[in-house]
């Protein structure tokens, strides 16, 4: 929903690029302290708590984003980025303890179910605007969603019944991890990469379509729809179509696809070739980030603790992608930003060239693992 009322947001509130990227850092930096410092420390809450909390908070935010004056938005962003850390961290444990306890695929069908929000929320929001609907209406629909959500896992028989599968609930700071375990490194700064890219389409996409390209409200949200579609296709299929090559290929792969996919819409002059190329860069750049959190379980490191250490290196990518991309978006233009997506393809390549290549060798993975590899 976000990326679509972009522009509206800039425009309403008399805000420029530049200064909605520090917004994002301010709300980057928030999730970073909350990744590394409170969430590892809340373990012991059960999850029937953590993730129905952080779904509200984020709403909250949403609202606030919606309806706060422009002095006031810093606000919002200080509650987005509170509960998008808590999010990022709880999601991803309470999925990994139930896929663990059941044996059966949960990560890869959650993040593909991230992308059909992406969907269905660019779609919703490109025929709201086109329609006559306000950006704030957008906005607070998403919030509404946000808390029917909440309820729904307070009241989740599923994130009850993995509170019986946690044997160790640890309150360490989670980047302590790469200290003892050095194998995270890598898929850390995979995940860095990745998250850059897809934070980049996130926000940029769609003004990138309509202010440089000349795209329509919904023209634009039907390429980043596009670009959704693809990244489910890729997270819900990665573990068959790419991940029998194993974690360091698949990396690679995504990396190069991804690089070439993001020269095709940086240099591309209609919305439809771009369209074309964010369909192909969604497909690749899906399965970086699946591929990486799959190595956690090689580590010795407990996995909610590991999650969250390569999750807030991670998004360290917004911390500093966000203000360079509203920086080069004000100074250079759109284009711009997209080129520096580019350039984040190359290090998803990059640190895959470091992951050890046993990790890649499909020899030594079970052809039909009981357990999907994590999504991250």
């Amino acid at each position: 929903m976000w990326v679509v009322v972009f522009p509206e947001y800039l425009r309403s509130n008399g805000i420029s690029a530049g200064e909605a990227g520090w917004q994002f850092g301010m709300m980057a930096a928030v999730s970073i302290v909350v990744m590394t410092l409170l969430a590892p420390r809340l373990q012991g809450l059960p999850h029937t708590t953590t993730v129905p909390a952080a779904l509200a908070i984020m709403g909250a935010g949403a609202f606030l984003v919606a309806y706060l004056r422009p002095e006031e938005l810093w606000i919002a962003f200080v509650v987005l980025g509170f509960g998008n850390g808590l999010i990022d961290v709880f999601v991803n444990v309470a999925a990994q303890g139930i896929e663990s306890g059941s044996r059966r695929p949960v990560f890869q069908w959650l993040h593909a179910a991230y992308s059909v929000g992406g969907i269905t929320g660019a779609l919703g929001a490109g025929i709201a605007l086109t329609l006559g609907a306000s950006f704030r209406t957008c906005l607070a629909a998403t919030a509404v969603l946000l808390f029917a959500a909440a309820v729904w896992n307070l009241l989740s028989p599923a994130l009850a019944r993995v509170e019986r599968l946690i044997q160790e609930r640890p309150a360490r700071v989670s980047l302590s991890a790469f200290a003892r375990s050095p194998v995270l490194i890598a898929p850390a700064v995979v995940v860095l990469f990745a998250f850059l890219v897809e934070g980049s389409m996130d926000v940029w996409s769609v003004i990138y379509l309509r202010n440089t390209l000349g795209a329509t409200v919904l023209g634009a949200a039907i390429a980043f729809a596009a670009f959704a579609a693809a990244m489910t296709f890729g997270r819900a299929f990665a573990a068959r179509i790419l991940f029998d090559l194993g974690p360091r290929r698949t990396i690679l792969v995504s990396g190069v696809g991804s690089l070439v996919a993001g020269i095709g819409a940086t240099i591309a002059g209609t919305p439809i070739v771009a369209a074309v190329a964010f369909l192909v860069l969604g497909f690749f750049i899906a399965s970086a980030a699946p591929a990486a959190f799959g190595l956690v379980e090689r580590s010795e490191e407990h996995p909610a603790v590991a999650i969250a250490a390569i999750t807030t290196v991670g998004y360290s990518g917004f911390v500093v992608g966000p203000p360079i991309l509203g920086w080069l978006a004000q100074t250079a233009g759109l284009r711009a930003t997209i080129g520096l997506m580019v350039l984040a393809t190359v290090g998803v390549a990059a640190a895959g060239l470091f992951t050890p290549r046993n990790a890649g060798d499909p020899a030594e993975l079970d052809p039909d693992p009981p357990v999907s590899p994590p999504r991250g």
